[in-house]
């Protein structure tokens, strides 16, 4: 059973933020971006942290977290269905977890849609990943996470690893990965009116943003599709009540029949990445523990 507090941010996102997340349009999106980090809303959910070490990727902005002496690195990819979401949006929940894990955490700005479509984003994280490595993190030590469309980023990061012959990172954590642009899961209809964070109704303008003139099938844009074979260990949490169920029991599945090592954590009553609330919600909080927990099992 939900915790009171859990309760009440679920409420707080079906009553104030369900209509707004997904923008419609491109005037909306201007107006979301402008306001999303600045609302007390956002910050109650999120927290404030302070900044940590900024840094250039090229002309990718990029900041360092969490223990600057750990032997271990975080590539954290952001969500924000490849339209929103930023260093600023992530920097509280990325810290939390690195502090849980004892590991230093990298923070991308990768591009964003409607500007800079598919597959720039990919591109971007490629781009992190080969500057991790050039500052001399070697992939045993590497370490990789993303929420929603930040999860399906890294499962895109892994097959161009793959494809381009480069070592996987140790392990990987996917918080309530979007996989599937196509929306074919029976959940995208099934828990249209029980989720309190996304309106399925404004994911096709995301979509179309994202990766306009594309064969959403195309595994690097929906991974439920891609062959899992040879990723390293992975960990994928998941609300009941998310829309995006499916693209985490269907991902855990196919990566099942591909050998991988794969563990899926579904909780119950909770929302689309409930880990961003870790200040105000307990069961946030233990969930960045479990994750924490995950790395240091796998992770060494």
């Amino acid at each position: 059973m939900a915790s009171v507090r859990a309760k009440l941010f679920s409420s707080l996102l079906r009553r104030a933020l369900r209509s707004g997340l997904l923008p419609d349009g491109i005037k909306g999106l201007e107006m979301v971006r402008n306001g999303e980090n600045r609302g007390r809303i956002l910050s109650l959910i999120m927290g404030q942290t302070k900044p940590g070490l900024a840094c250039k990727i090229g002309t990718m902005d990029a900041e360092w977290v969490g223990d600057e002496n750990a032997d271990r690195t975080l590539l954290y990819l952001h969500g924000g269905g490849y339209v929103l979401g930023s260093i600023e949006t992530h920097r509280s929940m990325v810290s939390r977890l690195c502090e849980f894990a004892g590991i230093r955490g990298l923070i991308v700005d990768y591009r964003l849609a409607p500007e800079h479509p598919y597959p720039s984003a990919i591109e971007d994280a490629e781009q992190a990943y080969d500057y991790l490595i050039e500052e001399g993190v070697i992939p045993e030590k590497m370490l990789l996470a993303g929420d929603s469309a930040g999860g399906g980023l890294s499962l895109a990061l892994m097959q161009k690893l793959r494809e381009h012959g480069k070592a996987q990172p140790k392990a990987v954590a996917l918080l309530s990965p979007w996989t599937d642009l196509t929306i074919s899961g029976r959940s995208h209809k099934e828990r249209a009116e029980r989720d309190p964070m996304i309106d399925v109704e404004r994911m096709p303008q995301a979509i179309d943003w994202y990766c306009p003139n594309q064969d959403k099938k195309n595994p690097l844009i929906s991974p439920v599709f891609a062959d899992l074979a040879g990723f390293p260990p992975m960990f994928v949490q998941v609300g009941s009540e998310e829309v995006l169920f499916d693209d985490s029991t269907r991902l855990v599945e196919n990566a099942e029949k591909a050998n991988v090592d794969a563990e899926l954590q579904i909780w119950p009553d909770m929302p689309h990445v409930h880990q961003i609330a870790h200040r105000f919600v307990p069961e946030a909080k233990t969930a960045l523990r479990d994750i924490a927990g995950f790395f240091n099992r796998k992770g060494i």
